[in-house]
């Protein structure tokens, strides 16, 4: 039996990383988890343009974000924003070395039990 979902979602590194640099994944560990239960409540429509604002961000100062600049911290608060608005989706978000989704599901990373996610059926 699964716990009751906590308040800032479940975010764990992706099992499948192999490209991500250590300090950046730790960094949306921390990062992402706050911004999934500031915005938990948030309604739907809300999301939708807070997600709208947040990828102007990172594509304005994406590099700002790998290299440093005086946007650093604004694109990657961006970043973090983004993928916790995601982790709203049905099963959750696989990006930039973690999985976050607000509950476990099949096929989470997150979940010790986790089902395979479901094959599709073959067309005959």
């Amino acid at each position: 039996m699964d716990a009751s979902p906590s308040p800032f979602g479940l975010v764990v590194t992706d099992p499948a990383n192999t490209t991500v640099p250590p300090a950046w994944t730790n960094w949306l560990l921390l990062m992402v988890p706050l911004f999934i239960a500031d915005l938990r409540d948030v309604p739907d429509d809300l999301a939708y343009q807070m997600g709208a604002n947040a990828g102007d961000v990172i594509a304005s100062h994406a590099d700002d974000a790998q290299h440093g600049g005086e946007n650093r911290a604004r694109a990657r608060n961006a970043i973090a924003k983004s993928l916790a608005l995601l982790a709203r989706a049905d099963g959750g978000v696989t990006a930039l070395g973690i999985h976050a989704c607000l509950k476990p599901h099949a096929g989470c990373p997150g979940r010790f039990n986790a089902a395979p996610p479901p094959t599709p059926e073959a067309k005959t």
